[in-house]
Order: structure tokens, then sequence, then C-alpha cells
């Protein structure tokens, strides 16, 4: 993605309502934003123009482009505090945790900094008992544009080989594993433009819902460059390789009902719905047996690369692993007893 290209207006992204940052706070559903709706593309076998794209500007996944430091190239760059506000993190009394990417004014495309707190926060998310889904999505009219490396610090030595991979692993990669390797359900609410990294960040999550005028870009090979942070990995289990191809040979921007088409977005709803049905869903998961999840979110993310075997095998042990969970006794006499269960997420 070119570094210089321009920021979006800030103005544009104004009208969106700010979601409280109370914890234990139910999100608050966001209102209609009165843009025109993007003119939805599909994924045909011409490629899109560039100026068919939009106005916005798409921030490109420039791999290389990320500042090379000798301690260790790929991380996250030193100096200056994560603003509070640029990834607010709020979670429900019901255990769902709601991270949201805030720098409308760049589509929220992300930083380094940016990226290791979603890390940081998917790992939390994990690991804490009290979290039972995690939402994913953005403010303004960006889910994610790429990768924005416009504020990165010069490099202070000539690139060496093996720093552009490194950067790669680090980087892209650990943000997409992040999500794949979160022991809870996770959802992309896809609030506009996923580009790039972006893309394959919600592609990654468990459940993906899309606002009417969302738009996906696998925008790399606009750039000269070859798809990372898992994108070849994803879109074949996703959709087949032919159609990955396609997408990522043109890199047309794809719609969002088109992406649903195909199989790449479960429902796509009305932007002003999409914070509600986001809610629903999550609170839905929350309820839920949230270590039953977790092993079919495993086994199901294991069972295109494993044979008949293995599958069964790991099919086998996940519930026996599940049944000595305080749900799966619930599970069982809630059913005997004939009443609706209730499940504690242990």
């Amino acid at each position: 993605m070119p570094v210089n290209a321009e920021p979006v207006r800030a103005d544009a992204a104004g009208a969106e309502p700010v979601r409280r940052e109370t914890p234990g706070a139910e999100p608050v559903r966001k209102e209609t934003v009165g843009a025109k709706p993007v003119p939805r593309e599909t994924s045909g076998a011409e490629p899109v123009p560039r100026e068919a794209v939009g106005a916005e500007p798409v921030p490109g996944e420039a791999v290389g482009a990320e500042p090379v430091r000798a301690d260790a190239a790929g991380a996250a760059p030193a100096g200056g505090a994560l603003p509070d506000d640029t990834v607010r993190h709020s979670t429900t009394a019901s255990g769902v945790s709601w991270i949201t990417l805030n720098r409308p004014e760049a589509l929220n495309a992300l930083t380094p900094e940016q990226r290791e707190r979603v890390i940081a926060l998917l790992t939390d998310a994990s690991a804490d008992p009290a979290v039972r889904a995690v939402v994913l999505t953005g403010t303004g009219r960006g889910f994610c544009a790429g990768a924005d490396l416009r504020g990165a610090p010069d490099r202070v030595r000539e690139r060496l080989p093996g720093d552009v991979a490194r950067t790669v692993r680090l980087g892209a990669q650990r943000l997409v594993a992040a999500v794949l390797d979160c022991e809870k359900p996770v959802i992309a609410a896809v609030n506009g433009t996923a580009a790039g990294i972006g893309a394959h960040l919600a592609f990654a999550c468990d459940l993906v819902l899309a606002a009417d005028t969302a738009r996906f870009i696998e925008v790399f090979v606009r750039r000269g460059l070859v798809p990372d942070g898992g994108g070849a990995y994803l879109l074949p289990r996703l959709v087949g390789p032919q159609r990955a191809k396609e997408l990522m040979f043109f890199g047309d921007a794809l719609s969002a009902v088109d992406a649903e088409r195909i199989g790449l977005v479960n429902r796509t709803v009305g932007e002003g719905e999409l914070e509600a049905v986001a809610a629903a869903w999550a609170e839905r998961l929350a309820a839920g047996p949230t270590r039953a999840l977790a092993l079919t979110k495993q086994l199901v993310n294991d069972a295109l690369t494993s044979d008949r075997t293995t599958a069964f095998a790991a099919e086998a042990a996940a519930q026996e692993i599940n049944m000595a969970t305080r749900d799966a006794v619930e599970g069982v006499a809630s059913f005997t007893e004939r009443r609706t269960p209730d499940f504690q997420g242990r």
C-alpha cells in the first residue's frame, strides 16, 4: 500500500455516535450514517479500475516498508505510548468483549501499536473466564483499510535478507493467529472498507457480519505485492482455490452482498442495524457453553488440514475433555429435566 496516501477527511466520520466505554454496559446501537451507500462492485473477471474504488484512499500492505530495527525487525516501533482511544475496549455484564478500532480519519488503517493492542486484548479474552465472546469492529466508514505505515520512523539500517519475512511473521501473521487461536468465539462486525490485512482480519473471525455498505479488497496485487497476513491460507478454505485466485489476482472491490453470496460473510445487514445484530449474536454466544464452543472452533479450524483418522481422534478427545466441564453436566441435566440450560462458561 502506498505510504503517501492522502488521509480521509475526519469530518466524514464525525456523524457516527461514539460508543460509551463503561465496563459492563450494553453496547449502544449505531445510528444510520447519512452518507449514500457505496456502489457495489462484483468480483467478476475484469479488474476494477483504480478510480472505481471510491474517493477514499485505501492504504496498501507495504510489507517491506515497516521500519527495521537492529534489535527486533518487525516489532512495534519504540517510543510513544498508544493513545487509549485508538483501540477502544469494553466488556458487557454478560461477558462480551468489544474491541473497536478508532481511527476513522484513516479508515482504521492499523498502526503497529494498535496491532499489538488488539493481539493483547484477544490473548486476554482467551484466558479470562469472565469473557465469553468477542466482537471486533471499527468506527467511521472503514473496518480496517490495511496496515498504516505512514507514521513509521525511518529505517536505522539497511534492510537485510530475512527482515521482511520476520516483519510479516511478527506483525500481520501474529494478528491473524491471535484471532484464530482465541478460545472464545470472535465476531467481525464489518462496518465499512476492509482491505489487505483488514480483510484478512475479518476473514479470520469465526462469524462475519457486514453492513451493506462494506467492501472487501485484496489490495496487494495493486501494489505489486504478495498477499500476507494469512490471506493465501484463509481464502481458499473459505471460498475454494479458484475464487481465491480471482480475488487475489485482480484485487477487485467486493461488495458485502457479493461477499455473502460466495461465503465470505455470514450475513449482510443494513448499516444502521449492524451493531444491534452483532450484539444479539454475541449475547447468544456468551450464554452458550464456552468450553464446548472453544473445542468446536478448534476442531473446525483444523478440519481442512486433517485426515479422517486424525479428525475423528481429535473429535473423540474433545468430547472426552468437554464432558468434564460443568456446562456439559448442566446441558445433560437440563435435557433430562426438560428445562432451559443455564451455562456458566465452565
